[in-house]
């Protein structure tokens, strides 16, 4: 369901009760309860809102627990037919441990996620049975009169029964920053968007200023968040992660090969006991056993866990800097992104009105400092510092705007997700964002408001008007009894012509029609660059009391106007540069008008010359649009994001989107990576994200890009480094069952050795290797294959050049080539074998290949690099240790494997088989001279590569 036909379905339903609404609204006023509405309206939705987030065993534990069941049984199996437990259990006890991590990282997430959600029953006033009384909101059904006061979350959606100078805040329904008016004036007009329907109010958003009695027209479902809830829920999931389709794709090659060998071992090896008339179980099953092994060989059983411990320690890092990721692979999506599309309002700026310029004595002034925190900030002229408190226009201005205010500002303790902290005190606003920005800028001009406000006793009041937009409030100064200070702000066209003075200096001038025209051309110019301007007005009277409000509001002196603008956060712009340097479009999305969106875009350099501004009317027939020269969305609807999300996926672009609000969540559910803000995002688009962002900061997003870059190159590298060897391994072991006489392992324990130490000590270095220092400095890859072409090349040589030397230390030691020496046959250093030449061609060949893969990771690890540029800009010492330590291990184990086998097989009268043979420091010398050709002959490939510019 698309949300134009949500939008479609709020307004008929709401249209339905307008008769409702004429017929009883005489009643209505009297205190008419719910019982006596139409029955179908209480039965239309109780408590009906739909649970997002499904139980966490349904989505990760059961299926992971009914995997574990079937892998149970299927080991089981295994090993009462093979006769083989010991190596059975080890193979799976790798897969357990892979399923046991996974269920543990999606607990961590989802309790990451609740500490970012501050839950409360929330209550609403509500009239019943004539009387007034609190019920908690999810007790309210269809038919029940709610009364609003300033500040309320609004409990339901409803239509407004009688209002008083309400306003209200849908910035998370709709995105748009300023507050909304609202009326209970009936509209006619069909097919509205929520914007425009100003005789409603809906669920989650707040009420501002005024007060209001409502009739709840729609619960659960039935409100505009719980069809968009429901939308999402039929939605399901879209589609499956990158990286997963990327590994199904290697395993659909691998597993095809495997089943290819797997027929060739087993007809081979059953054609030989048929010919030899050997029928003995035994012999059966270990010829089935010893082809299955053959077989998998190519398969890289670490490869999972180790993939999933990258993206497990992405999202731990991620998580030391405000991220919390609820999907292991969403990171990696962030990674390959090659579009980010941002919501304006709470993304990019903190909306948070701010005043940042203002006009007094025929000068303007600039204001530092953004949002509400009152720490920073100062006023400039001229670049240069300047105090005004002497001035007395000035003390007039700030008098005005501070008594002259319903807003009020109050520090909240919200928690987040640091490294460092886990809560941090935010300033929010109470009442309108506009009349809370004149407060904050009285604090940075060095005045404290509760001094001001007790200058001063407010005597009357005239609330602000959508008709006559203006405020004003009449003051007493206990200064001087005698005096009464009228003090008005409002639209600058509207204030102006009511003022036929104006206050330069002190000094009161007559306001003539050219000095109003001026100061109308400089409002002008900064609403076209997206300020919001407001007019400041005083003047001072005797008697109030038989005055009409048109009376009190005429022959004003003027003051001057402020500019306000929504701030962008700080870090923003070097966000934005950042991603662009990476080839990552940025775009920025919004309900505001477009001159507005253009502002902060330059601000932030989203926006550049001959880019293009279009409004969300424009996307009904896209067709002619560029959308490579767009790259600001203005005046959109919920359904405008859905189209630009999916016109960029249509045009195999990877998107990110974040947002905040509930009108971002259709938008969060259809992108690739999908970003919500923890403390000003609401609960729908928090469950609905990939992501959350718990201190609200857009410069982790470039954070998170950068990761991911890094974690994809770290399971490329693994991926790598897993065909690589089990290619070149499969193809030798595979090789050598076809010659008779010769096994290339004594027992099914050396097969072991080499893949529980070499296979996977090099590879968990891997892991928490370093990310490439240049990463964000490479084009979007988009969707690249996790091996692309120059990177299957490259592994094919690599494998080559590695199996040459593998093969060349068997048979030279098969051969004769490479003898036997006193150090080997040396009864007290070696565990000696009946076939003393298997032996020890058996030894150079595992500790040739010991060699190989500890050292040739560092020639892959950064294949765009040469070894020596890679080793001087981005060595690392943790990899080298665990290298070393693994060929310390072998080392350790060829130096005393007599002792060992000694102890091991005839004390304790175990089985082991791991029998080495003692080498000599020429043997040694000859498997390093063999591990050479797949180490320098690698760079060699790479030099030439790099001449010709082919990257991988």
């Amino acid at each position: 369901m698309s949300s134009s036909k949500i939008q479609n379905e709020i307004y008929f339903y709401n249209q339905s009760i307008e008769n409702l609404i004429r017929d009883f609204k005489t009643d209505l006023d009297h205190g008419l309860n719910s019982s006596d509405l139409p029955e179908r309206y209480l039965k239309s939705g109780y408590n009906e809102l739909p649970k997002i987030k499904k139980s966490i065993w349904k989505i990760y534990l059961a299926p992971i627990f009914n995997f574990l069941i079937v892998t149970l049984i299927i080991t089981g199996i295994i090993i009462v037919i093979l006769g083989s437990p010991g190596e059975t259990v080890i193979t799976f006890t790798v897969v357990f441990f892979n399923s046991a991590t996974v269920i543990i990282q999606q607990f961590r997430a989802q309790k990451a996620l609740e500490s970012l959600r501050e839950i409360s029953a929330l209550k609403a006033t509500t009239l019943r049975d004539n009387k007034q009384i609190e019920i908690p909101n999810r007790e309210l059904v269809p038919g029940d009169i709610v009364l609003l006061e300033q500040g309320d979350k609004i409990p339901g959606d409803g239509r407004i029964i009688d209002s008083i100078n309400l306003t209200v805040d849908e910035a998370p329904l709709t995105g748009e920053s300023e507050a909304v008016e609202k009326t209970s004036a009936i509209i006619e007009i069909k097919d509205l968007p929520v914007q425009k329907q100003n005789n409603m109010v809906f669920m989650g958003t707040y009420a501002l200023t005024g007060r209001a009695k409502f009739l709840i027209t729609g619960t659960g479902v039935n409100t505009a968040i719980g069809k968009i809830s429901q939308t999402l829920n039929e939605m399901g999931a879209i589609e499956d992660i990158p990286l997963t389709r990327k590994l199904n794709r290697i395993g659909y090659i691998l597993g095809t090969i495997v089943y290819i060998n797997l027929l060739i071992l087993i007809t081979y090896k059953f054609s030989l006991l048929i010919i030899e008339g050997n029928f003995i179980q035994s012999e059966i099953s270990s010829a089935l056993a010893s082809s299955i092994l053959r077989a998998t060989n190519i398969l890289p059983i670490n490869l999972p866990i180790l993939t999933t411990l990258v993206l497990i320690t992405g999202v731990l890092n991620m998580a030391q800097r405000g991220v919390i990721i609820k999907n292991l692979s969403a990171i990696e999506s962030l990674g390959r992104v090659s579009v980010i599309c941002s919501d304006k309002t709470g993304t990019i700026t903190k909306n948070e009105m701010t005043v940042e310029k203002f006009w007094i004595n025929e000068e303007e002034y600039d204001v530092s400092g953004s949002g509400y925190d009152d720490a920073e900030g100062e006023i400039y002229k001229n670049s240069n510092p300047i105090r005004l408190n002497e001035n007395s226009t000035f003390v007039k201005f700030i008098d005005s705007i501070v008594l002259n205010n319903n807003a009020s500002l109050i520090f909240e303790d919200v928690k987040i997700k640091l490294k460092e902290k886990r809560e941090m005190a935010v300033r929010r606003a109470l009442g309108s964002p506009t009349e809370a920005a004149l407060l904050v800028l009285a604090e940075k001009a060095g005045y404290n408001l509760y001094d001001l406000k007790r200058k001063f006793n407010i005597i009357a009041e005239y609330s602000f008007s959508s008709e006559l937009k203006r405020m004003s409030s009449i003051c007493k100064s206990n200064e001087s009894k005698e005096e009464q200070y009228v003090f008005t702000k409002g639209a600058p066209e509207n204030i102006i012509k009511l003022c036929s003075q104006i206050d330069i200096n002190g000094i009161i001038k007559s306001f003539d029609s050219n000095s109003q025209q001026k100061i109308l051309d400089r409002i002008s110019d900064r609403a076209k660059e997206g300020y919001r301007t407001l007019a400041v007005s005083y003047k001072i009277i005797q008697e109030v009391n038989k005055l009409k409000r048109e009376d009190v509001e005429k022959n004003l002196i003027f003051l001057g106007f402020v500019s306000i603008m929504d701030p962008p956060r700080k870090g923003v712009k070097a966000s934005v540069k950042a991603c662009k340097n990476g080839g990552i479009k940025v775009i920025m999305i919004t309900g505001d008008h477009p001159a507005t969106a253009k502002t902060i875009a330059s601000q932030m350099e989203i926006y550049q010359e001959g880019d293009l501004v279009i409004e969300g009317s424009q996307l009904k027939d896209s067709s002619g649009l560029d959308f490579d020269k767009i790259s600001v969305f203005a005046r959109v609807e919920p359904s405008d994001k859905e189209i630009i999300v999916e016109h960029y996926q249509n045009n195999n672009q990877v998107v990110a989107m974040t947002g905040d609000g509930i009108n971002d969540s259709l938008a969060l559910k259809i992108a690739n990576a999908g970003i919500a803000m923890g403390i000003t995002g609401t609960d729908v688009a928090k469950e609905t994200a990939d992501m959350v962002i718990s201190d609200d900061n857009f410069t982790s997003i470039e954070k998170g890009v950068r990761i991911g870059r890094g974690l994809f190159s770290k399971i490329r590298t693994i991926i790598f480094f897993f065909i690589c060897l089990n290619i070149m391994e499969s193809i030798i072991f595979f090789t050598y069952e076809f010659i008779p006489g010769f096994e290339l392992f004594s027992s099914e324990w050396q097969h072991i050795y080499i893949f529980g130490i070499v296979h996977s000590l090099p590879s968990l270095a891997l892991v928490i290797d370093t990310h490439p220092k240049d990463v964000m400095n490479n084009p979007p890859r988009d969707e690249e294959q996790i091996l692309n072409k120059n990177m299957w090349i490259m592994l094919i040589i690599q494998a080559f050049l590695m199996g040459i030397g593998l093969v060349l230390a068997l048979q030279l030691t098969l051969g004769g080539i490479i003898p036997l020496n006193e150090w080997n046959l040396n009864p007290n250093l070696s565990y000696l074998e009946v076939d003393l030449i298997e032996q020890k061609a058996r030894t150079m060949f595992i500790t040739t290949l010991y060699i190989v893969e500890t050292n040739f990771i560092w020639t892959f690890r950064r294949p765009n690099k040469s070894l020596y540029r890679s080793l001087k800009e981005e060595f690392s010492r943790t990899l080298l240790v665990i290298c070393l330590f693994t060929l310390a291990l072998h080392a350790l184990y060829i130096c005393f494997s007599y002792l060992v086998n000694f102890y091991v097989n005839v004390e304790f009268g175990w089985d082991l088989q791991i029998n080495f043979m003692f080498l000599s420091g020429t043997d040694w010398l000859i498997c390093v001279l063999l591990a050479i050709p797949g180490i320098f002959g690698i760079e060699l490939f790479k030099y030439f590569a790099r001449q010709r510019n082919i990257h991988f």
